[in-house]
C-alpha cells in the first residue's frame, strides 16, 4: 500500500545466511525464529513486562474511601456530642464521670488515632480490616456507656445503630454482616448482664436493632448489584470508546495513549520499551479483487493472529486501515526483533480467507527522542524499509540508519 509524501530510503543490501542486512537497517528472517524465541523465554531472556495497574480505579477507590473516613470522623464524633447533651441533661445518673471519660476518649481516639491512621492506610490491602476494627471499637464503646448507664433500657443503646447504618454506605457485605451481628450480640450482653424493669422495651429495642442490622444488609446488597451493574456500563462505555470495531484491537487514540503512558514510566523507571508496525502487504489489491468483505476478515485474522502472540501486556493497536502497531512496555532493543519475529511467525499461520503476506518494522525507545512519536516514526521508516526490500519481511531499526 502506496502512501504519498513518505519518506523513501535507500539501502544497499547483502545476505548473509537467514539475515539481510542494508545500510542503517537491521532485517530478520521469521523462518525458526518462534523456536528460538521460545528457548530464549525458557532461558529467562525475553522477561515480561510488569502488567499496569488501573490507575483511574485505584484512584476512585481510595477517594471514596477518603470521604469515608472523613464522614465517619464527623458521625462518630456527632454520636459523641450528642452523648455528652444526653449526660449533662442527666447529672444524676449512675457513673457519669466515667461515662463523661468515655465519651472524651472516644472522641480523642476517633481524632487522634483512627484519622491519621486511616489516612495512611487507604490505599493498602488494611483498608477494610482497618474500617472494620474501627466500627467494632465503637460498637464497643457505645455498649460500655449503655452497661455504666443502666443497661439493656438506657438511651444509649439508640447509638449502636451509628456504626452499622455508616458501614451499609461503603463497607463489602460480608462485614455489613458482621457488624449488624456483633451489635446485636452486644446488645443482647447488655441485656442478660444488667437489670430489666421492662422485658416488652428491651424486647422492642432489640427486635428495632436487628431491623436496623437487616435494612443495612439490603442496602449493602443494593449498592454491590449497583457497584456492578455501574463497572458493566463503564467497561461497555470503555470498550466502544477504546476497542476498534472491526478487529478488536485498541483504536488509534487508545494505543496514542497507551503510549504515552509508556513513554512516562520510561522517563520515570528508565526501562525501555519498544514498538512495531504492521502492514498488510498489497491489502488494496485484497479488496479491489476480493471486495472489501473479504479484506475485513483478513484484516480480522492478522489481528487475531497478533492477539493470540502477544503477551501479557503487549498492547496491538489500528492505527488506519490495514496499518497496525503493537507496543512493547519493558522490552529493549535486543528483545524487540524476537518478539516481533513471534508475531511475524503468528500473521503467517493466521486463518484469512485469502493468502496474505505482513510487513513488519520496529524501533526501541532512546533518551534521545524528544517523544514516543519518535519510535513510532523510526518504526514506521524500518516497514516502509522492508516494504522497498520485497515484503513479508522484518526490518529493525537502528541508530544511523538513514532515510532518502
Amino acid at each position: 500500500m502506496s502512501r504519498p509524501g513518505r519518506e523513501r530510503h535507500e539501502h544497499r543490501e547483502r545476505r548473509c545466511g537467514g539475515m539481510s542486512l542494508t545500510s542503517g537497517w537491521r532485517m530478520e528472517s521469521a523462518i525458526g525464529t518462534d523456536r528460538q524465541t521460545r528457548a530464549l523465554e525458557r532461558e529467562g531472556h525475553l522477561v515480561p513486562a510488569v502488567e499496569a495497574s488501573d490507575d483511574d480505579d485505584n484512584e476512585w477507590e481510595y477517594t471514596l474511601w477518603r470521604r469515608h473516613l472523613f464522614m465517619g470522623i464527623g458521625s462518630f464524633t456527632l454520636g459523641a456530642v450528642l452523648l455528652f447533651g444526653y449526660l449533662v441533661l442527666t447529672p444524676h445518673g449512675p457513673h457519669r464521670g466515667l461515662l463523661f471519660a468515655i465519651d472524651g476518649g472516644g472522641v480523642a481516639c476517633w481524632l487522634g488515632v483512627f484519622g491519621p491512621v486511616g489516612s495512611r492506610v487507604l490505599r493498602t490491602k488494611w483498608r477494610v480490616p482497618f474500617f472494620c476494627l474501627w466500627s467494632v471499637t465503637t460498637l464497643a464503646l457505645i455498649a460500655s456507656a449503655a452497661g455504666l448507664d443502666g443497661g439493656a433500657e438506657s438511651p444509649v443503646t439508640g447509638l449502636l445503630v451509628l456504626p452499622v447504618l455508616f458501614a451499609a454506605l461503603v463497607y463489602p457485605l460480608k462485614t455489613v454482616v458482621a457488624l449488624a451481628v456483633v451489635a446485636e450480640v452486644f446488645y443482647s450482653i447488655i441485656a442478660s448482664t444488667g437489670t430489666v424493669t421492662s422485658v416488652s422495651r428491651v424486647t422492642m429495642t432489640g427486635v428495632s436493632l436487628g431491623l436496623v442490622g437487616g435494612i443495612a444488609v439490603m442496602a449493602a446488597i443494593n449498592r454491590n448489584a449497583h457497584d456492578r451493574n455501574r463497572r458493566q456500563l463503564t467497561a461497555r462505555l470503555h470498550k466502544l470508546a477504546t476497542r476498534d470495531g472491526l478487529t478488536g484491537c485498541l483504536t488509534y487514540q487508545a494505543f496514542q495513549d497507551a503510549l504515552t503512558a509508556e513513554a512516562a514510566r520510561t522517563r520515570r523507571h528508565g526501562r525501555p520499551f519498544s514498538v512495531v508496525m504492521v502492514d498488510l502487504d498489497s491489502f488494496k489489491h485484497i479488496n479491489d479483487a476480493h471486495g472489501h468483505d473479504v479484506g475485513d476478515a483478513t484484516l480480522r485474522g492478522v489481528v487475531q493472529a497478533l492477539l493470540a502472540a502477544a503477551r501479557t501486556t503487549d498492547v496491538v493497536g489500528r492505527l488506519g486501515g490495514d496499518e497496525l502497531a503493537v507496543l512493547l512496555p519493558e522490552t529493549n532493543a535486543a528483545q524487540a526483533p524476537l518478539v516481533a519475529a513471534r508475531f511475524q511467525w503468528h500473521a503467517r499461520s493466521a486463518q484469512t480467507p485469502v493468502d496474505v503476506t505482513v510487513s513488519f518494522g520496529t524501533a526501541t525507545w532512546s533518551d534521545q527522542f524528544d517523544s514516543p512519536a519518535e519510535v513510532i516514526r523510526h518504526a514506521d521508516q524500518a516497514l516502509y524499509a522492508a516494504k522497498r526490500a520485497g515484503r513479508d519481511r522484518l526490518v529493525v531499526w537502528e541508530a544511523g540508519s538513514r532515510a532518502g
